[in-house]
């Protein structure tokens, strides 16, 4: 009994001296949080809703968290920052198929500078699980990745991300300060903006399966800034092997015409494809497929910005080991009601047409950004 009171006075009188002192371990360890803390954001995008599943999908129902994003962000000094985006997402296969996972989207050093150096303006290299040139770019002119990813991604010829290096650039100063403000502040380049990058290819999802590795890219050009500020034309491409052991061809090229204003936006494309980055738009024998297409997105806001009205129509036509003209179609029409900022609900229905077979989705969607 003496030693069980000795015990709990020492602990008693320990920690009240650790409390009173100043300089004590707890708080030497709160300054150290706070240290951490400082020139950091934390932020969250989630996709979550109701989806009836139409013609084509035996007409069943679900409630559901789409996908989910949760990203750190560290600024470290002036030139050097940090970012880490686990991404949530819903199991499909295996033992745990149902189940909300969390992989890493992103997982990168930013090193930057400010300034003009000749044309080239704030460049900065990128090093780690990083975005591809352009998913990241098309994403910052349409914003309903809630209904789904951007065409190319969803075609599953390109992914958004990937284990690499890549630098950007702006090209000749940046664009007004009205415009970023009301319209896009995001790749701001007066005339445009580079991105060019060395990556695994099989994407954040995948594991490498070989030795390849392959180039992205992606160049946009506002020809007329001070006229025009909204318009830009883009060339991006990719040069490499699918992720297989096969080795199966890898090339993408596609161009894109944008226009983006405070009520419009618009975006005209078409494509041409060798291959996929997975590796499975190939066969047996690592002979890759091909596909090319085009595809169209609109988006009109009405009501002082607060609803959207937006669809995009597109096809491709590709091959495989059975045929030779195979024709997919992506259809989406919505309405969108926007709260604050990001946070928005979308009300749309999307149906796709794989060679006359037809599939469509009816979903009530709220994307809820931190």
């Amino acid at each position: 009994m003496k030693k069980l009171f000795f015990i709990l006075w020492a602990f008693v009188l320990g920690s009240a001296f650790t409390y009173g002192n100043p300089d004590s371990i707890l708080l030497q360890q709160n300054r150290m949080m706070l240290k951490l803390l400082s020139n950091s954001k934390v932020s969250t995008q989630i996709f979550l809703g109701y989806r009836d599943y139409l013609e084509g999908n035996n007409g069943y129902n679900e409630f559901v968290v789409k996908r989910g994003y949760i990203t750190f962000a560290k600024k470290l000094n002036k030139n050097i920052s940090a970012k880490l985006a686990p991404d949530i997402t819903i199991d499909k296969e295996g033992d745990g198929m149902g189940d909300l996972e969390m992989r890493l989207k992103y997982c990168y050093i930013d090193f930057h500078t400010d300034g003009d150096y000749w044309i080239f303006t704030n460049p900065k290299l990128l090093v780690g699980e990083i975005p591809t040139p352009w998913i990241s770019f098309e994403e910052k002119i349409n914003s309903f990745r809630i209904v789904s990813s951007q065409y190319l991604d969803d075609m599953k010829l390109l992914t958004s991300a990937d284990f690499g290096v890549s630098t950007q650039v702006l090209l000749g100063g940046e664009i007004s300060e009205e415009y970023q403000k009301k319209v896009n502040g995001a790749y701001p380049g007066k005339y445009g903006s580079i991105a060019i990058g060395v990556y695994n290819g099989g994407g954040y999802h995948a594991i490498e399966n070989n030795n390849n590795k392959t180039i992205q890219w992606r160049f946009s050009l506002r020809p007329i800034p001070n006229v025009l500020p909204g318009l830009q034309f883009s060339y991006a491409g990719t040069y490499g092997k699918g992720n297989t052991k096969l080795y199966p061809d890898w090339r993408t090229n596609t161009g894109v015409a944008s226009y983006e204003s405070e009520h419009i936006v618009l975006t005209s494309q078409i494509y041409k494809s060798t291959g996929n980055y997975s590796g499975s738009f190939s066969d047996s024998l690592g002979i890759a497929y091909g596909a090319s297409g085009w595809n169209t997105f609109a988006e009109v806001k009405l009501f002082k910005n607060k609803v959207s009205l937006f669809g995009s129509y597109g096809i491709m036509n590709y091959d495989d080991m059975n045929q030779s003209d195979n024709e997919l179609k992506r259809q989406i029409v919505g309405l969108a009601y926007h709260i604050y900022k990001r946070n928005k609900i979308v009300v749309d229905y999307q149906r796709r047409v794989k060679n006359g077979d037809a599939n469509g989705i009816f979903e009530v969607m709220l994307e809820l950004s931190l």
